[in-house]
């Protein structure tokens, strides 16, 4: 069973394994590995988004050890759902996705915008939990494919 707790609960240990992960990191933007400083700059900064009116950002655990995170946060002035995940349970995106339409709802979200990057192939699993992309953006010097999930 997955659990949802606040997103400066976990140890940072547990964090770098993640978010070190090459798996992980081929799916999100271009950055150097984190270490336990850039790590804390990195949390301090969610931490923050967080406290944003109509964000929530939550560390996901299984058995109680991290396998991700995700939530809603804003980037660009747009609210974009947030969902990363430990290789081993990329099964369970539609579960977490669940939950953050709930937390969309409940902060009166009517669409959410998900950034994935354009090296990222279109499966047919992506194409059911995103749609179709609806533009490509340059977020960071990274490029995306931006889709629109509607609450």
């Amino acid at each position: 069973m997955l659990t949802y707790h606040k997103i400066n609960t976990s140890p940072s240990e547990e964090w770098l394994e993640l978010l070190n992960s090459d798996l992980v990191r081929k799916h999100l933007m271009q950055h150097p590995l984190f270490t336990t400083d850039t790590f804390r700059i990195w949390l301090q900064s969610k931490i923050k988004v967080d406290q944003e009116p109509r964000c929530i950002l939550r560390a996901i655990r299984s058995d109680g050890k991290l396998i991700g995170w995700c939530g809603i946060q804003i980037e660009s002035g747009d609210y974009e759902l947030a969902l990363v995940l430990s290789p081993k349970f990329w099964g369970h995106g539609r579960e977490v996705m669940s939950q953050i339409k709930l937390w969309a709802q409940e902060l009166g979200h009517k669409q959410l915008l998900a950034h994935l990057p354009q090296t990222r192939p279109q499966t047919k699993a992506l194409e059911r939990l995103f749609g179709k992309p609806i533009r490509a953006s340059n977020i960071q010097e990274n490029v995306f494919n931006t889709y629109r999930i509607e609450i």
